[in-house]
């Protein structure tokens, strides 16, 4: 009996050998060409580009894959490895990629209106408000650039509902908010499930798809290897680059301890996940976070080093017999689709007929991909939606296709809040109240009001003439109140407060993609009250109105810390019927008269104009230029409307600026500056200028033989400067060798 059942299992080891297969686990009994190989790819956000190191590593060794799992920034890298991308073209694409504005909240400037520009973020925190209560999203961020992203890279599969159609079979995994539970997604639209896929919770809002809303997988299945098994994989390849939980030690404040626990329900897969992987790749990341997306080449290099660890057990791998050629992008780029109809869904307040102008496209044109996003943002630019996305369907007979927009409106109203501090007002606390649409459509009205040391207030209702937006009335009324001081031969010898104010109608018409041009009258308040007087003090009011023709375009990339771009703003104004209820007299008590003051007010011509230029040298360093110009002409009020030189931000009124003097430092009725500075990126939004700026005042153009060094200024100016999430930070240090000392500047957050 022991004999036969000695035979029986001797006979049975040779029937079925054991594999000679290496790996971390041993595959099941079959000859290597025949094993499927599964790849899975983690979550980790910025640290999940170490996956295109290991794709490269495997797509120059020629190893078959099967299956692709991934989840977040897995299912990114591993959806394009699926359809169709070569590794060496995912690398170019997530070195050439502009993250920051990728993950951007808003539209980037180049698309905002020419009438809008100026406010563009300048707002840190903007709540929707609905039937009079505020309306919270479901994330900070929306992601509208990720969106565009995503639908150009996958463009040239836009007809594949069924993943497994794509080059390899692949899923992602999301997490369904109602339930706690994974969410496998093998159909339907490829982008919008990996863009559920990397919806981190609170930072990226939900994304609805078959009914359910869905954020990152990786809160519940990070790691989905077994996802790669039931697809059909004998043999699995896990890259893993989550930084899994964190020791105690490291939980310092109430956010780490919420990131930890969006995460205990994945701790508990990660362990049966780990235990299905035949062949287990975690890259060296100490020092990298999910944000470290500035290390980019860094980050990816890591996923080369570890996967040349593996080169040995790769070799025993199947080899794929077909090439990745690496040209999908530029076929992508050569994409041309010819639109037979747009179709919106989600239209509840806006016209159709505004969305179809905004975009630009109509039935029977022929676009690239890249037409096809511009015209996106330009929708999206509006202000009018959370979330512009697309999907391509071609028709059942014809050619052509049909441009499904899916569209989520936002509220009309809106507040927002910011904060902005200068050594020259203190600090301010800024509130906004503002709707797109003012009583009726194409309409839109603000108030904003800064309260602090030095108080201000704005409100603005503007009116479109048609959808198209090309032209506009603009009514914008606006006032402050601060302290100025009056300086003699750059030096203090008294000191205003000023109330001012300002009201003006316009009527606007664009020019170009980035200027327009205004035509317009306003009325102007101006009252002075001495704080500390001098030889000869100005008490009370003075009041104008002026007519003007201005010219202003905004090519600039931001307008925190541009590093490319121009702005140019021109202006002539004719300012008549002044008004003074002013009274002069002597700190030793005597009579004066503004006469004893050189003032004389009368009407004058005024014109102005401020060019700033950014152009990039490098990926890291820019050059700038600024020239400023202003005259008075039939001038001579003094002090009153002269033009104000000094500081490094221009918010004051007929203010320019100039590095190495203070606000009001100079004042003088003719100016002309020139500026020429360098601005290096260091890193992590921190920029480092170098600047130098000269100034020729109070001059006559038509005396130019009176100008001496007597009317020159010099200065030189080292600056610091931070992109923060409340707006820009700097921090300055500035010398003029005609007042013989350094004088320093402090902003932070955006100058009202």
């Amino acid at each position: 009996m022991y004999r036969l059942i000695f035979i029986l299992a001797f006979s049975l080891f040779f029937l079925f050998p054991q594999s000679g297969f290496s790996g971390e686990k041993e595959a099941n009994v079959r000859s290597p060409e025949d094993i499927s190989v599964g790849l899975t790819l983690s979550g980790g956000g910025a640290r999940g580009l170490a996956h295109v190191g290991v794709l490269h590593v495997l797509d120059s060794l020629g190893v078959r894959i099967d299956y692709i799992t991934g989840t977040s920034m897995g299912s990114i890298a591993g959806g394009m490895y699926a359809a169709g991308y070569s590794a060496r073209e995912i690398e170019e694409f997530a070195l050439g990629m502009n993250w920051e504005a990728m993950f951007a909240r808003s539209s980037d400037l180049g698309y905002i209106h020419p009438a809008r520009k100026d406010e563009h973020r300048k707002f840190f925190l903007e709540v929707p408000v609905a039937q009079r209560k505020i309306q919270l999203r479901t994330g900070a961020i929306e992601g509208q650039q990720l969106w565009n992203t995503l639908n150009e890279v996958f463009l040239h599969v836009h007809t594949v509902n069924d993943f497994s159609q794509l080059d390899i079979p692949f899923a992602c995994v999301a997490t369904n908010v109602e339930s706690g539970e994974p969410v496998v997604m093998k159909d339907g639209n490829l982008i919008t499930a990996i863009r559920a896929s990397m919806a981190i919770p609170s930072v990226f809002t939900t994304v609805e798809r078959n009914g359910m809303k869905l954020i990152d997988g990786g809160v519940v299945n990070n790691f989905p290897v077994v996802e790669a098994k039931n697809m059909g994989a004998d043999f699995v390849i896990g890259v893993n680059v989550s930084q899994g939980l964190r020791p105690a030690e490291e939980l310092t404040n109430p956010i780490d301890i919420i990131y930890q626990m969006g995460f205990y329900s994945d701790a508990k897969s990660f362990r049966e996940n780990r235990e299905f992987t035949d062949l287990y790749i975690e890259p060296e990341l100490t020092g990298f976070t999910a944000a470290s997306f500035q290390n980019t080449e860094e980050i990816i290099e890591q996923g080369k080093i570890a996967a040349r660890k593996m080169i040995d057990q790769f070799l025993e791998l199947p080899r794929t017999e077909k090439t990745r050629e690496g040209n999908i992008a530029e076929q992508r780029e050569k994409m041309q689709i010819v639109v037979d109809s747009l179709h919106f869904e989600g239209l509840k307040n806006v016209r159709p007929w505004f969305a179809r102008n905004s975009m630009n496209i109509a039935p029977g044109d022929t676009i690239t991909s890249s037409e096809l996003t511009r015209g996106v943002n330009r929708l999206f630019a509006t202000g009018y939606f959370e979330r512009v996305q697309y999907n391509i369907q071609p028709r059942q007979e014809g050619e052509g296709v049909i441009l499904l927009l899916n569209l989520e409106e936002k509220p009309f109203s809106s507040l927002a809040a910011a904060v902005h501090f200068s050594s020259f007002t203190g600090v301010g606390l800024i509130g906004r109240l503002g709707t797109e649409r003012l009583f009726t459509y194409n309409a839109m009205g603000e108030l904003v009001i800064m309260a602090g040391e030095s108080p201000a207030f704005k409100n603005r209702f503007l009116f479109y003439t048609s959808d198209r937006r090309r032209a506009w009335f603009d009514l914008v009324n606006e006032g402050r109140i601060f302290n100025f001081p009056l300086y003699e031969d750059f030096e203090a010898i008294a000191e205003y407060r000023q109330r001012h104010f300002r009201s003006e109608l316009s009527f606007n018409s664009v020019s170009g993609d980035h200027g327009y041009f205004s035509l317009g009258s306003g009325f102007s308040f101006q009252g002075l009250s001495p704080q500390l007087r001098g030889r000869i003090t100005i008490d009370g009011n003075l009041r104008s109105f002026d007519a003007f023709a201005r010219y202003r375009l905004n090519s600039l990339n931001r307008n925190s810390i541009p590093t490319s771009g121009q702005l140019i703003e021109l202006s002539a104004s004719y300012h008549f019927n002044q008004k003074p209820r002013l009274k002069t007299f002597r700190l030793d008590g005597q009579d004066a008269t503004l006469e004893d003051m050189g003032i004389e007010i009368g009407n004058f011509i005024r014109a102005k104009i401020n060019w700033e230029s950014y152009v990039p040298i490098s990926e890291s360093l820019s050059q700038l230029f600024k020239f400023q110009f202003g005259y008075n002409f039939d001038y001579n009020q003094g002090f009153i409307n002269n033009f104000n030189v000094g500081g490094t931000q221009a918010f004051l009124d007929n203010q320019m600026t100039f590095w190495g003097l203070n606000e009001y430092e100079l004042m003088t009725e003719s100016v002309f500056t020139g500026q020429i500075g360098y601005q290096y990126h260091v890193g992590r939004g921190l920029y480092a200028s170098a600047i130098t700026n000269a100034a020729l005042y109070d001059f006559r153009l038509n005396r130019p033989e009176e100008i001496s060094s007597e009317n020159l200024v010099y200065g030189a100016a080292l600056s610091m400067g931070y992109d923060s999430l409340i707006g820009p930070f700097e921090l300055t240090f500035a010398y003029s060798p005609q007042t013989n000392r350094i004088t320093g500047y402090l902003n932070l957050g955006w100058a009202f």
